[in-house]
């Protein structure tokens, strides 16, 4: 059984303001693991998507991100009444993403000397910020929604989240999800309403806190 709609809760999803509290405390490991676990993944995609890094460059600049803004916000250089986190690390992102584009450029040269970097890793800097800022936001979307996944599995019974992913996000036929997991198609159709109906839900309130 699920709760209804005015009783929904988040049941794993730690709030961004408990994770920013708890940042206050270097030694505070458990924190800085859940920090870096919510946003280095989405951090990493950016870098790659947007910037052309390989997968270990994109790393790089991640970590690096992330180590910029525990350092600034423990010296106090984000106030969470004059904005919100998404944008503030928006920004650290794109100049710890930038940095490392350039270099990887200067490596180039060092490698290659008299050859130009032009065509390899200078002209991946991309100087159109609304460009970029779409970007981080169709990947805090995908997070987000990513996290609300994480709360539907924690909410609801593991074959009703499996019929919904075969089924809905899958697209696989009705019929064989059902005979795959001994359910009727009937139930397979429920199991997508419910949980796009919870999803929806859900969204508002992962958005809120993340």
């Amino acid at each position: 059984m699920c709760p209804e709609p005015e009783s929904i809760q988040l049941t794993v999803t730690v709030t961004s303001t408990n994770l920013l509290e708890g940042l206050k405390k270097p030694e505070n490991r458990t924190v800085w693991q859940q920090f870096v676990g919510r946003y280095r993944p989405m951090i990493i995609n950016y870098a790659r998507n947007r910037f052309g890094l390989t997968l270990e460059d994109a790393e790089e600049a991640a970590q690096a991100t992330l180590m910029a803004f525990a350092t600034a916000y423990r010296q106090g250089g984000y106030e969470r009444d004059r904005g919100r986190l998404r944008k503030w690390l928006f920004g650290i992102a794109t100049r710890q993403t930038r940095n490392q584009v350039r270099k990887k450029a200067r490596n180039q040269e060092v490698q290659m000397p008299g050859q130009t970097t032009d065509t390899m890793f200078a002209d991946r800097i991309p100087d159109d910020d609304a460009g970029l800022e779409e970007a981080w936001e169709a990947e805090w979307r995908r997070a987000v929604y990513g996290q609300c996944m994480v709360e539907i599995r924690a909410q609801f019974d593991s074959r009703t989240v499996e019929a919904f992913e075969r089924f809905a996000q899958r697209g696989r036929p009705a019929q064989e999800v059902a005979d795959s997991l001994g359910m009727t198609p009937n139930a397979v159709f429920l199991a997508k309403h419910k949980i796009l109906k919870r999803i929806r839900e859900l969204l508002p309130l992962v958005e809120e806190n993340w």
